[in-house]
């Protein structure tokens, strides 16, 4: 995938789902364009182009905030909030989040009972690097929406100092919705339940797409959402990086390293490299904490993936896998959590349901195991791995027939799962056979 192609794509993905008045939504879009043209014209060419696109947005935020002014009917118009959080969304994508954050206030102002624009403000705290009042409006979010999953999740894994009493609430509203999961009566998501407000989200590139030396220190500062600072960064002939020092670079010595078994060096060539790392850093993230894992740093690896999670929050086999890591650590409160909000992105998902049942099989609650496995089985049937950890959960908990039944299933899939790969490895196998 060109970088043009993927950030545009990214783009996309994240309009969809947030609203932004037309014109400002446009010049998004053509700032983006001349990111994804970098890597052919990195000089000055692209500093003036970008410069220029810069100037242009701020004047269709002007442009905005006097639509606001004119427009607005008084307290409670929702026209005068919905211009509001349009105002906010632009300004934090812009990177100019003090803007972002008085249109958000006056956005909770006007009303007080909604709880997602709380949720937006959390996220603008959170990259502004004040982690406290971020905490606090990821409990105003959640104390206005109590029954909300996602926000509960939110209040358990990003708040700081939560009550006991809050802490159970929200717990027991993650389990209200797993059961809901058990069910069947949870749909999939019609958007992304975990939203991300970047301008170049991590998420829409799934490998690292990193600078060469002359792009680093731009990509760095694209990817903290300082643009002013990337646009001038393309002019800075004063850096005396060498090419071995880019993001490129210390990807290729990492796994280089990787190959050979030198884990320590690729882990430090990994975290170097994330400073000049335009989007898919959460991937370098998942690369680190494996190999903490490799080392036996279970700490390291789980702040690791926490790093990863929040950069791809809707990306469900990368919470199944850091919650493998909690569980490791011995965190199974935060491993349930995290393995909740991966089906609350995918209801369906065979393989967060299966770890589900591991979780509980591993640590002692076999009975508690065979719901999540037994609803794994009815999305995917023939994993015959699956079939053999509930065989055993059934087992522990004393249904012997049940549990034979599945010793059985798990001992014919697992023969023909052998047949049907020694078929490949000979290629004696169909077409359809090797697609499976």
């Amino acid at each position: 995938m060109s970088l043009r192609i993927a950030v545009q794509t990214g783009f996309l993905v994240v309009l969809g789902f947030l609203g932004v008045a037309p014109p400002v939504e446009a010049q998004e879009a053509a700032f983006l364009a001349i990111v994804g043209d970098l890597a052919a014209t990195p000089g000055g060419v692209a500093h003036d182009r970008m410069t220029a696109s810069l100037a242009e947005w701020d004047r269709q935020l002007d442009a905005l905030e006097a639509q606001l002014t004119s427009q607005a009917a008084g307290p409670g118009s929702e026209r005068s909030f919905q211009l509001h959080i349009e105002l906010a969304v632009a300004y934090r994508r812009r990177g100019r989040l003090d803007g972002a954050l008085r249109h958000f206030d006056a956005a909770a102002s006007l009303q007080p009972a909604n709880s997602d624009v709380h949720v937006l403000r959390a996220l603008t705290l959170e990259a502004a690097g004040n982690i406290v009042e971020g905490s606090q409006a990821f409990r105003a979010a959640w104390v206005r929406d109590v029954a909300s999953p996602v926000k509960a999740y939110l209040v358990l894994q990003r708040t700081r100092n939560v009550e006991t009493g809050d802490r159970e609430r929200a717990r027991d509203i993650l389990r209200a919705a797993y059961d809901r999961i058990l069910s069947g009566e949870q749909r999939s998501p019609a958007a992304p339940p975990f939203l991300t407000l970047d301008l170049v989200p991590d998420a829409f590139s799934p490998t690292p797409i990193a600078g060469e030396a002359r792009l680093a220190r731009v990509f760095s500062r694209l990817a903290a959402g300082r643009l002013d600072e990337a646009a001038a960064a393309l002019l800075d002939r004063g850096s005396s990086s060498s090419p071995d020092d880019s993001a490129l670079a210390r990807i290729a010595r990492a796994q280089a390293a990787e190959r050979e078994g030198r884990l320590s060096d690729a882990r430090r060539e990994y975290v170097a490299a994330l400073d000049g790392t335009l989007a898919g850093r959460h991937a370098l993230y998942v690369g680190i904490a494996r190999l903490a894992q490799v080392e036996g740093e279970l700490g390291a690896a789980v702040d690791a993936f926490a790093h990863a999670v929040r950069l791809s929050p809707n990306n469900p086999v990368l919470r199944r896998e850091f919650a493998a890591a909690l569980v490791a650590a011995d965190r199974f409160d935060e491993a349930f959590a995290e393995l909740v909000a991966a089906l609350l992105i995918a209801p369906g998902d065979a393989d967060v349901l299966a770890a589900m049942g591991q979780m509980f099989l591993d640590t002692d609650r076999a009975t508690e195991a065979i719901a999540p496995l037994r609803r794994a089985l009815a999305m995917k049937a023939d994993r015959y791995e699956t079939h053999y950890a509930l065989a055993v959960a059934l087992s522990r908990a004393g249904q012997a027939d049940e549990a034979a039944r599945e010793f059985e299933r798990f001992e014919r899939l697992s023969r023909q799962a052998l047949q049907d790969r020694r078929r490949v490895m000979t290629g004696q196998a169909g077409l359809n056979e090797t697609q499976r």
